[in-house]
């Protein structure tokens, strides 16, 4: 057979794959292709970092700007404190630091069931995590503005911060009803929910455009 055939075949197998498969529905489910073993043990979680977010050139090269990123928000935190203002882009950063690093781990791909399964829930970690930091920033600016008796949604930032806050909640709800079993139903069950994958995946990019876009 041809490579051209095993490679569609291999990508239609793992699509076919459930993102948060129970071990029954994993077996039922599993191709029949030689090349993968889907009983093999997932990798571990630092495992699938190094080898998904720091492979290759693309990839260390988003690395290397998220430490510069990180690193050059330290330094002005630490010489231009502003009391509890403060927290409020040192959460936030932290967070747009956090979801890249998410997104960044599933690209491309993982190329077994066991990688996806594991890519999946270390994503989850990474963005439900993320989701926090970022609430908890924009509280501290609300809490900070509520204490200095200055108004709301005033400027642009402010502006777009709100809708960028609206998109992440509604990605994260997307995200939600497309992998657990129970949330599937909602949307006509899991052929259907698997159907809108990649319509998560387009609008987290989308999504983390205006993260990163928001001044």
């Amino acid at each position: 057979m041809p490579a051209s055939t095993d490679t569609a075949g291999l990508h239609s197998d793992l699509e076919r794959t459930p993102l948060l498969a129970t071990r029954a529905s994993h077996d039922a489910m599993a191709p029949s292709h030689p090349s993968v073993d889907h009983h093999a043990a997932p990798p571990g979680a630092l495992s699938l970092i190094a080898n998904s977010s720091f492979a290759g050139v693309a990839a260390l090269v988003a690395q290397a700007g998220l430490a510069l990123a990180g690193l050059t928000l330290a330094e002005v935190i630490w010489t231009h404190p502003a009391g509890l203002f403060s927290y409020h882009p040192s959460l936030q950063t932290l967070a747009v630091l956090g979801f890249i690093e998410g997104i960044l781990l599933l690209q491309p791909q993982p190329s077994t069931a066991a990688h996806k399964k594991k890519g999946l829930q270390v994503h989850q970690v990474f963005q439900y995590t993320s989701a926090v930091a970022i609430a908890a920033g924009a509280a501290f600016i609300v809490y900070n503005k509520a204490a200095h008796g200055a108004k709301h949604i005033q400027t642009w930032h402010a502006t777009f911060g709100l809708i960028t806050l609206a998109l992440i909640s509604a990605q994260i709800i997307f995200g939600a009803l497309v992998v657990y079993a129970p949330l599937q139903k909602l949307l006509g069950g899991q052929a259907k929910a698997k159907q809108l994958w990649k319509y998560h995946r387009i609008s987290g990019y989308l999504t983390l455009f205006g993260l990163v876009l928001t001044p």
